[in-house]
């Protein structure tokens, strides 16, 4: 993608984000699976599966624009835009 953005580094947001997006994936996808084998019926698992990944793909496209690859970051992100949103208090 850095390529595409024409950014003059194009392993930067390898270097920066790499191991945290690694590390994310290592706690999401086991958790994702255990959940899938042991609560989900068979007939679901395939649809489950399938949202959990456009969820992975959702924080993945978040972590390219704007995230450092760690799932506290899409927290904070959402936590100010919610504190942001809200009305002023009178």
């Amino acid at each position: 993608m850095s390529i595409l953005h024409g950014k003059d580094d194009i392993f930067l947001d390898l270097k920066q984000k790499f191991w945290n997006t690694y590390k994310s994936g290592l706690m999401y996808w086991p958790f994702v699976q255990l959940t899938n084998f042991s609560l989900v019926p068979v007939h679901w698992r395939t649809a489950y599966t399938g949202l959990c990944g456009f969820l992975w793909a959702t924080f993945l496209c978040f972590s390219q624009q704007s995230g450092d690859g760690t799932v506290k970051s899409m927290f904070i992100f959402f936590l100010r835009k919610e504190a942001g949103d809200r009305p002023p208090e009178k």
